[in-house]
């Protein structure tokens, strides 16, 4: 049964880096392989959108049959997934310590026990330098059979005994590092679903990792790689409880760790990758745009780094990089330079569709939603509420979703869609039913604009009282510390105070972050 559609062809082509196409095309003229395949690959390189007619081409014969052509595009499929093993052969550890040890397997069989041991020390120490504990046993398993060849010889370079105790060694440090490998996946969920936190339950469940055996402190630990997990694991939950001065401590220790050992950037990327753009996320939380500015460009810079030349990796560079360059322009007032980031993540949306996740997706439209919000360009930024509201995973984000909720209400307030809005506040009253944690701001910002609603503005000077009892009001809830994390996700006091003094936002943010270029 054919498993590849015509559109995962199409996709995989498309993924290709120039390099990547160059071998392909290098390795088909090298081979004798069926000269329709590269037709094909030439139709789908060459197309600016997916077509099915692209497969209707290939053959000569008007009497090829349906399944000959499906047969092609699995073939062609096969064949680029061949040439990428045979690319990143050389450049990734796993294929050359894999190839080697096909290497031992087929000298041990012509008898060639020096070249077995000479190659089998050196890719066991590689396996330890990249903390490949599959390989390492593997490796061990394969110097038990050697042992026993080489002690006819009387040739002695290790004992069954040793290798038992290397191996039981391993065994320990493979099930430490799959032990946190299962708990940052829990952590992980848990703050995907509940970004910052909201309540002292909340705080509870926090402190609750932090003080387990496995992150209290790096005792435990048996390998690098588990304690990057560690040090990631933890700077996850300082981020929830936004204690940035710890966070950002464990996110230097664990970049500190991989500069020192190259081979764990090889290993782990994406962790480095995530790293770097907390100690964005730092910088920006602690209002040091100066600092902030200074990260996204170390950031920007990874994209030329060969351990991050992957699709996945240079995505994640991308959507960081925007995310980082929009959030910054928005809060600084600049509205030339933050609509060019929204033109360049628009863009982006379009070049690596399907290719962006959905959370990404998701931030991106808060984010530019948020930016249209404080320059006033309230349809636009109602279009991307939208786009949010119209999740269908509500665990997505959740935290991004409960204000898209609460910004919607804003939006149709500016809008003077008031008899939408009633319907509105009604719809999430009863969502907050629901939720088990949130932020009481987002409960007075619910019931400041059942109010609103009602006056629907006949009596400008009535609003403006009703928005300075609001400030009151706000100002009490604010000295809980939990409810200053609600800024990060809309300055709601700016948004009073340009209600009350009539005064744009994005003038006021101007001038309230102005200190932050400072550092």
């Amino acid at each position: 049964m054919n498993l590849i559609s015509n559109r995962d062809l199409y996709d995989l082509v498309k993924s290709l880096s120039k390099s990547e196409k160059r071998f392909l095309k290098l390795t088909a003229s090298a081979s004798d392989i069926n000269p329709n395949l590269i037709t094909l690959f030439n139709t789908i390189e060459l197309a600016s959108d997916f077509k099915e007619d692209f497969y209707a081409k290939t053959g000569k014969s008007k009497n090829e049959t349906l399944q000959t052509k499906s047969q092609t595009s699995e073939n062609l499929y096969n064949f680029i997934l061949k040439c990428l093993r045979s690319f990143h052969a050389e450049s990734s550890a796993s294929y050359v310590i894999k190839d080697e040890i096909t290497n031992i397997l087929n000298l041990f069989d012509k008898a060639q026990y020096k070249q077995c041991r000479k190659i089998l020390n050196k890719q066991k120490q590689e396996a330890y330098r990249f903390e490949r504990f599959h390989f390492i046993l593997e490796l061990i398993g394969l110097e038990k059979l050697l042992i026993s060849i080489e002690t006819q010889f009387n040739i002695k370079n290790n004992t069954i005994e040793n290798l038992v105790k290397e191996e039981l060694d391993v065994i320990e440090k493979a099930k430490n590092l799959g032990t946190y490998t299962l708990l940052f996946s829990k952590i992980n969920l848990n703050t995907r679903q509940k970004n910052k936190a909201k309540t002292e339950k909340d705080m509870e469940v926090i402190s609750s990792f932090l003080n387990s055996p496995l992150l209290k402190n790096d005792k435990l630990i048996k390998s690098s790689k588990a304690l990057i997990i560690y040090h990631h694991s933890r700077s996850i939950l300082f981020c929830r409880c936004q204690d940035n001065q710890s966070r950002e401590e464990e996110c230097q220790l664990l970049l500190n760790l991989m500069d020192s050992h190259k081979e764990l950037i090889e290993e782990m990327p994406s962790r480095y990758l995530t790293t770097l753009n907390n100690l964005i996320n730092i910088a920006y939380e602690e209002s040091k745009y100066k600092s902030c500015d200074i990260r996204v460009k170390q950031l920007e810079e990874k994209a030329d780094v060969k351990a991050f030349s992957t699709t996945d990796l240079q995505l994640k560079i991308i959507t960081s990089v925007l995310n980082g360059k929009l959030t910054l322009n928005t809060n600084s007032g600049k509205l030339k330079e933050a609509t060019e980031n929204v033109e360049d993540i628009e863009k982006a949306l379009v070049t690596y569709k399907d290719k962006i996740n959905k959370e990404e997706e998701l931030v991106f439209y808060y984010n530019i939603a948020i930016m249209n919000t404080y320059f006033g360009n309230y349809k636009k930024a109602q279009h991307y509420i939208s786009l949010i509201l119209n999740e269908g995973n509500n665990l997505l984000r959740e935290d991004l979703q409960s204000f898209a909720r609460i910004i919607n209400i804003g939006l149709h307030y500016e809008l003077n869609n008031f008899k939408q809005l009633g319907y509105i506040i009604s719809t999430i009253k009863n969502y907050y039913k629901t939720q088990i944690s949130y932020f009481k701001t987002e409960k007075l910002i619910l019931s400041y604009f059942e109010k609103l609603s009602e006056v629907k503005v006949k009596n400008k000077e009535h609003e403006k009282e009703i928005f300075i009892s609001f400030k009151k009001d706000l100002e009490e809830v604010m000295k809980d510390p939990h409810e200053k994390n609600v800024a990060f996700y809309f300055d709601i006091e700016v948004y009073i105070d340009s209600k009350i003094n009539q005064t744009p936002m994005h003038q006021l943010m101007q001038k309230k972050y102005a200190k932050a270029w400072l550092n």
